[in-house]
């Protein structure tokens, strides 16, 4: 009885000495996270060059002289001109007998049958000589990289279908989509991938029948991310508020809502009730030390368009200075989109109050 016993204790202590070495191995190998983004340099911050082609964008490639930008462009007579986020972004130029495109190779070969979602946002240059809107611009996705001639069949695109052209207020504009893959899909091309590129113009100023016919748009922070509809998802308790708010990891691409945030009203005067998720969220930026931010305030439509978006940067720049305050040494940035950028109608208080947010976007890993 008593052999049997120390057997029976010599097994469970080989089984209790190869669960720890079990667990000691994942702590060192922690298994990936879904829902990072697969863009390589997705808005362009690094690069090799100070040059003006794409390709000065690390591992970024183009088909034509595909512009890039450190600073805002001159041309550019919008009010929003520069980069969405950070200081760099790309241009991609449409003639009837001329078009551009820019490709990647993806961080991972995609998956068959997993979905992903696609995210990238373009602006239309405000210039005299852009002349004409593109209906549709998009993605393809490819087992091989870019070459001319290649078919571009629709199984591979996520594209866009504006009937009267992507243009908009001349601000940032979301295209988006889902994209379920074949599977070995390594090349990400931007572009239009019309056959005939004068059947996707559309006139800026239908009486003009002679002028040149270009369109430009620009292009940045791009995003590519394995669909997981609980990955990243906020938890709640009992009573309906948010416990888990902050992502699971920062990753480039990512934006996400600072969730418990509250102002004074109409001012820019962060209440005490804000302190927590403030807190939170100094935390997982000290424990990351080389992430870098944009802070985008936004607000509801209340009056003045210029008044709307002095409040909302004042609002990001109050965030940005509580971050400094509690020790927050990442690169940051702050900006006030105003309301151009609602996620609900403006028409009820519970809508207005979705409307005013800040935002953060993770620039760089």
């Amino acid at each position: 009885m008593h052999k049997k016993t120390k057997n029976n204790r010599t097994v469970f202590l080989k089984a209790i000495l190869f669960l720890a070495v079990l667990l000691f191995s994942v702590s060192l190998f922690p298994q990936e996270k879904t829902g990072k983004n697969l863009i390589p340099n997705p808005s362009f911050e690094e690069r090799k060059s100070k040059g003006s082609d794409i390709k000065a964008a690390i591992p970024w490639k183009g088909v034509g002289t595909v512009d890039y930008y450190l600073k805002p462009d001159k041309r550019d007579g919008s009010q929003y001109k520069g980069a969405r986020t950070g200081i760099s972004y790309a241009g991609l130029r449409f003639q009837a007998d001329y078009k551009e495109y820019m490709h990647v190779k993806l961080l991972e070969t995609l998956e068959k049958g997993e979905v992903y979602e696609f995210k990238m946002y373009i602006r239309l240059l405000e210039s005299e000589n852009v002349t004409v809107t593109v209906k549709q611009l998009g993605a393809f996705f490819s087992a091989e990289e870019f070459r001319i001639g290649m078919e571009f069949n629709e199984e591979g695109l996520v594209d866009t279908n504006y009937s009267k052209g992507i243009s908009g207020t001349l601000n940032w504009i979301l295209i988006q989509g889902d994209f379920t893959a074949s599977g070995n899909e390594k090349y990400m091309i931007i572009g239009n991938f019309r056959t005939k590129m004068k059947d996707d113009f559309v006139k800026k100023n239908k009486w003009s029948l002679f002028a040149f016919q270009e369109a430009y748009y620009y292009i940045d922070d791009i995003s590519l991310s394995k669909k997981n509809p609980e990955d990243d998802s906020p938890k709640y308790d009992t009573e309906g508020g948010v416990v888990n708010w902050l992502p699971h990891a920062f990753h480039a691409g990512k934006t996400f809502e600072i969730k418990n945030l509250f102002f004074e009203k109409g001012t820019s005067k962060l209440m005490s009730e804000s302190d927590k998720a403030l807190d939170e969220l100094v935390k997982m930026l000290i424990d990351n030390l080389s992430t870098t931010i944009q802070l985008n305030g936004h607000m509801d439509k209340f009056g003045d368009e210029a008044v709307e978006k002095q409040l909302s940067k004042e609002r990001a720049k109050a965030v940005y200075d509580y971050f400094k305050s509690h020790g927050v040494t990442n690169q940051m940035s702050f900006k006030g989109m105003g309301s151009t950028q609602p996620v609900a109608p403006n028409d009820s208080e519970e809508y207005k109050a979705k409307n005013r947010r800040v935002e953060v976007i993770i620039i760089k890993e």
